[in-house]
């Protein structure tokens, strides 16, 4: 038994242990960096992440906060909690920026594909040799013209994979558009292969790469989020 002045304060530790037990059950239910986050990232292994801010560029998906970025393909998903109007209006800036940017890139690739697509028609009429279609100084010129377009395909490309994207949407949107750029740079270093070779398979490969860069540019359209 307690005596005089040894009173155990029974009530006030009751009071604590219960108070301590209650925030634990908050805490596993409503995680703290998930409670307040303006976007919850499901990892890998499962794990919700809260963050404030994101970003895709490359492979990696970023944080607002000083936190280890994670390989963007290995993300199961992004949810947006409710946002309040200041936080639409900032991720509406940002997806300005990006329209702003795929539309630079997107008149790029269009003056690319329709003079590649002109010349391989070029090069591709009639049954006889590129010998017998071609004069030498076209045939140089085209040269140069192929191997300069294969480098402003690869800068193009590499520009859409460091583009920064504001959601997680648009990952397949990118990832498309570059698979269409590759069909592109291969079709153009074909052709390029027809020009100095004069092999009909290297005319033929150049003809189906391109064929595929159509494909996925229809699927990139298709792909795009809507407004």
């Amino acid at each position: 038994m307690a005596g005089q002045g040894n009173t155990i304060p029974f009530r006030g530790a009751r009071h604590t242990i219960a108070a301590v037990a209650l925030c634990c059950l908050i805490l596993n239910i409503f995680p703290a960096a998930a409670a307040w986050a303006d976007y919850l990232v499901t990892g890998p292994s499962g794990e919700t992440i809260g963050t404030r801010n994101y970003w895709i560029q490359g492979s990696l998906l970023s944080f607002a906060e000083d936190r280890e970025p994670l390989n963007v393909y290995e993300v199961r998903s992004v949810r947006d909690e409710e946002l309040t109007e200041e936080q639409m209006e900032r991720r509406e800036r940002a997806m300005q920026e990006f329209r702003a940017q795929v539309l630079s890139f997107l008149k790029q690739e269009e003056a690319i594909l329709r003079v590649h697509a002109d010349q391989l028609a070029e090069i591709s009429e009639g049954s006889g040799t590129i010998d017998e279609l071609l004069d030498p100084d076209r045939r140089k010129m085209l040269k140069r013209e192929f191997q300069s377009r294969d480098k402003a395909l690869e800068d193009l490309k590499s520009s859409w994979r460091e583009l920064r994207l504001p959601e997680y949407s648009l990952l397949l949107t990118r990832d498309i558009k570059i698979l269409q750029l590759v069909s592109l740079e291969a079709s153009a270093e074909q052709a390029l292969n027809y020009a100095e070779s004069g092999d009909p398979t290297n005319l033929e490969y150049a003809r189906e790469h391109l064929r595929q860069a159509e494909a996925f540019q229809e699927s990139f359209r298709e792909a795009l989020p809507c407004e």
